[in-house]
């Protein structure tokens, strides 16, 4: 029980004078009984209500220790919180600030006590400020209220204020709690998004432009493609290619030209094929069947013939942005596209992707074309073979059998002859003219006797012509290499000839320089080539023709030139003559006929002593000049 001092010492005295009582009269000690205990019970009473009071302050000590306990932990809110407040009266005259906001305006607490809150406020926001806090009387509260601050250490910055009014008991409004933030960052966040969503607008935009020029230049190299996939003609290729470029780039010029196939730059031409201009280039001067020597432009041409492209702008004339892309393949670098464009508008990544894949496309295309036209060719060629191989062996089949059967008509006459001359000369008795009948039948066995002779020469010629042939195509002719005096060997080879040209009125003369060197050859071989010359020379040479051979020495080589008169003999029948099997048409004056082996023979002899043998035709006289060297070798 919780008991006054006060209260305590009034219970001693009332103890005491119920002690005292007793000494007094009973009528007096009844009425100061009463009053005692009316006493006691007013003394319960007051310990009563002093222990609610006790209870009571206890209460209000423990309410009041809560309010400052909460009211410190406001304060420590308001002071330490990570946005700024502000405490102001109705007229914006600020009452509190906390340390963010003196931070936020980097000044001090107390500096901005008792300052208003207009002086922060950047001068230009200062009249709509006004205007906005008018509006609390309506709204009671403002939230995200952009405006700019300022202070003596700070420059204008983005913030954003919330504010609430405070009223009093009769509506009006008491104070005004601010809470400011700084949106500085998330200004510069949003500026950032805006720039980052208009860039992200941009590339899409760009990437869709992209994408359709991606779609339209598939569509352009696919049409390109397609009509220079299956076509074989060059022109075509190109024209197609030059056109669809054109078309699609929307160029102001496109051409394209081919190289020649001479690899050294110094000799090297481009020729150019194909042009297609707009009607914006028609003034300009055409390029097309130009021939450009790449002396002319040498940096120009070594780039491209490297396969790598270049671009560059026109300042002299023209004023166009100008592409040069090779058309190559891994075989080398076939010609080129020649690409012009205005200059502000200059060749992107994907145009040139696409000027390099028809590039490709046609590298492809040229090279199919060109392989076809080598195969025509070749088919031709392989028709002539076979040409050749029938006239060969119808020819062969013909010469092989007109000598035999001139000799089975040869032998059959002389069988006849004898077969008379026995029958005569067994009769008794012998007429005036018998002996000279006898004669003449032995004129006649000597006659046949010679055809035979000659027609089993020519056969055996032929069949060793054949045999050597293909000897020395197999490089089984064995050469025997020794010292040659032509002044001495020379006429004796041409002597073999003499009575044949004077069968047959040729005049065959022999220019034999005087202090010849000696000659270091196989003197078969050497022998064969003038042999076959010499034959060569009497065959074709008409009636009362010319033949000559001549010798001349030059520096370490014998030149023998066997010339005889002939008919010209065009130059397309001059590269021929020395194939195999072939005979120049209509240039047998004799109708001897042949294999066309001879010359054949004499050119690979001739190569076979390390030698050369050249032709040339002119009016009226055919040359054949063999020139071998003084120190021969086998080859």
């Amino acid at each position: 029980m919780i008991q006054s001092s006060q209260l305590k010492a009034v219970y001693q005295r009332v103890m005491v004078l119920q002690q005292r009582a007793n000494t007094l009269p009973d009528s007096q000690q009844a009425l100061l009984s009463q009053a005692l205990e009316e006493l006691q019970a007013v003394l319960a009473e007051l310990q009563a209500s002093e222990e609610e009071l006790y209870r009571q302050n206890e209460a209000l000590i423990s309410t009041r220790q809560a309010v400052d306990a909460e009211r410190q932990r406001y304060q420590e809110l308001f002071e330490f919180a990570p946005d700024g407040y502000l405490v102001t009266d109705a007229n914006g005259k600020i009452q509190e600030a906390n340390q963010a906001i003196a931070l936020l305006l980097n000044v001090s607490q107390q500096f901005m006590v008792g300052k208003p809150l207009l002086i922060f406020i950047e001068p230009s926001d200062r009249s709509r400020f006004h205007l906005t806090l008018d509006r609390l009387e309506k709204v009671g509260k403002l939230q995200d209220w952009e405006i700019h601050l300022c202070s003596p250490r700070r420059s204008i910055f983005d913030a954003a204020l919330t504010v609430t009014s405070v009223r009093d008991a009769e509506g009006r409004v008491a104070s005004l709690r601010w809470m400011v933030r700084d949106t500085t960052e998330r200004k510069q966040v949003e500026r950032l998004l805006e720039h980052l969503n208009a860039e992200l607008e941009r590339q899409v935009q760009e990437r869709t432009t992209q994408l359709q020029q991606a779609l339209r230049f598939e569509a352009g190299l696919k049409r390109v493609t397609d009509k220079v996939r299956d076509s074989l003609d060059e022109g075509q290729i190109l024209q197609s290619a030059v056109q669809e470029l054109a078309l699609v780039l929307n160029l102001v010029c496109c051409d394209t030209a081919l190289y020649d196939s001479n690899h050294d730059l110094g000799l090297a031409t481009s020729t150019v094929r194909y042009e297609f201009t707009t009607s914006e280039a028609k003034a300009s001067p055409s390029s097309l069947g130009q021939v450009i020597p790449m002396t002319t432009l040498p940096e120009t041409y070594r780039q491209l013939l490297q396969g790598e492209y270049f671009q560059f702008c026109e300042i002299a004339s023209r004023h166009l942005a100008v592409l040069s892309c090779p058309i190559a393949d891994d075989q080398g670098v076939l010609g080129d596209l020649w690409l012009f464009k205005r200059r502000e508008d200059a060749f992107d990544e994907l145009e040139i992707r696409l000027v390099q894949q028809v590039a490709n496309q046609c590298a492809i295309a040229i090279r199919q074309a060109q392989l076809h036209q080598a195969s025509q060719v070749q088919l031709e060629e392989m028709k002539k073979l076979d040409q050749l191989k029938d006239s060969f062996l119808s020819t062969t089949s013909h010469e092989l059998r007109s000598p035999v059967a001139t000799m089975r008509m040869a032998i059959r006459v002389l069988r006849l002859a004898l077969a008379q001359e026995r029958a005569a000369a067994s009769a008794r008795t012998e007429s005036a003219n018998t002996e000279a009948t006898r004669l003449e039948k032995a004129g006649a066995v000597d006659r046949y006797l010679h055809i035979l002779d000659t027609e089993c020469d020519r056969e055996i010629s032929m069949i060793n012509n054949l045999l050597d042939f293909q000897r020395l195509e197999a490089g089984e002719h064995p050469l025997f290499m020794q010292s040659i005096d032509l002044q001495d060997w020379l006429p004796e080879v041409v002597a073999l000839f003499q009575e044949r040209a004077r069968d047959r009125q040729q005049t065959l003369h022999l220019d034999l320089p005087l202090n010849l060197p000696h000659l270091i050859s196989d003197c078969a071989s050497l022998e064969r080539i003038l042999v076959e010359l010499l034959n060569n020379a009497c065959k074709y040479t008409p009636l009362k023709g010319q033949i000559t051979v001549r010798v001349q020495a030059e520096s370490g080589s014998i030149q023998i030139v066997v010339s005889n008169t002939s008919l010209e003999i065009p130059a397309s029948d001059l590269t021929h003559i020395f194939d195999k099997f072939y005979r120049i048409p209509n240039s047998d004056p004799w109708k001897q006929g042949g294999t066309g082996l001879g010359l054949a023979l004499v050119q690979k002899l001739t190569e076979r002593l390390d030698g050369a043998i050249t032709v040339e035709s002119t009016s009226g006289q055919i040359h054949f000049t063999v020139s071998l060297p003084m120190m021969g070798q086998v080859q």
